[in-house]
């Protein structure tokens, strides 16, 4: 059986297609991804919409998406678009354009569903000794979760990410609520393990200890890493990083917001295995069609 996820970001639209494997202790095996840098944030967080310019991309890389799905054969697929597109005024519109034309369908969530789906990602990571504080920064939002004896028992959204910094439409009062929650729970949290679930603390945590056997940094690490990266220029980041310019441009304001929430827990590592929305769907579409 062939599974995909569809990841309808702030930044970038993604595509991720597994096999299902039988007997292994891997769940499933990817075998195809594929990531669309549209920005759809760029237009959502400025403007309230989703411009004509930004639709029309769009468009073409659902259908992209859906001829894959086709080509792979693939048996069950779900689609999650996450904070430009519950944004925007006009997302449902765009959704149902594509569910009309394309026979896609799209759904979008909201913050807490988007911790739920993030968590299923990174399951088989936890111990049932520990605690944990998930951190999840986006392009437009950030989610986290406090876990205790593995069960999660709070799970939020802030409109805080990378694309809004670097288009300066975060809200005082986001970052004030962001602050406060994490202050409200330093009881629960500062003892944690944090976990980092997306692409950039990903990459930044391969740039930092490329070598490592666990893909973990720490805060001195990190803020290290932020203070040098702040100083160069977009070309010496994507040549020095090997980065991609829609990952450049954010990366400096990603290792900010880690830096802050680190802080604030009082937590000092950071642990960054490669998981996120589209494993969590992945995981999802698991337990619904194949447990």
């Amino acid at each position: 059986m062939k599974i995909a996820a569809i990841d309808i970001g702030s930044n970038a639209v993604r595509l991720q297609i597994a096999r299902v494997q039988d007997e292994s202790e891997e769940p499933f095996k990817k075998i195809e991804f594929v990531r669309i840098p549209i920005r759809l944030g760029d237009d959502a967080f400025n403007k309230g919409k989703i411009s004509k310019e930004k639709r029309k991309v769009f468009y073409k890389s659902m259908q992209a998406f859906k001829l894959m799905l086709e080509a792979f054969e693939v048996d069950h697929y779900m689609a999650c678009a996450t904070s430009a597109m519950r944004e925007a005024s006009n997302g449902i519109k765009i959704t149902e354009k594509v569910a009309a034309e394309y026979d896609l369908n799209i759904e979008i969530i909201d913050g807490k569903r988007e911790s739920e789906i993030i968590l299923k990602s990174i399951t088989k990571f936890l111990k049932p000794e520990c605690n944990y504080l998930t951190i999840d920064v986006g392009g437009g939002s950030t989610e986290m979760t406090v876990i205790e004896n593995m069960r999660a028992y709070d799970s939020v959204s802030f409109d805080v990410g990378t694309v809004r910094l670097l288009d300066n439409a975060v809200k005082k009062e986001n970052w004030k609520g962001l602050e406060d929650y994490v202050k409200a729970h330093i009881k629960d949290i500062e003892q944690s393990r944090a976990i980092a679930t997306s692409g950039t603390i990903n990459k930044i945590a391969g740039i930092i200890n490329p070598t490592s056997s666990e893909p973990s940094i720490s805060y001195e690490e990190l803020d290290r890493f932020y203070h040098t990266i702040k100083k160069m220029s977009m070309s010496s980041l994507i040549e020095t990083y090997k980065l991609n310019p829609d990952r450049a441009d954010v990366i400096e304001h990603a290792a900010f917001i880690y830096l802050k929430i680190l802080k604030w827990a009082k937590i000092e590592k950071l642990f960054a295995p490669s998981a996120g929305l589209k494993d969590g769907i992945l995981y999802e579409l698991l337990e619904k069609h194949y447990r």
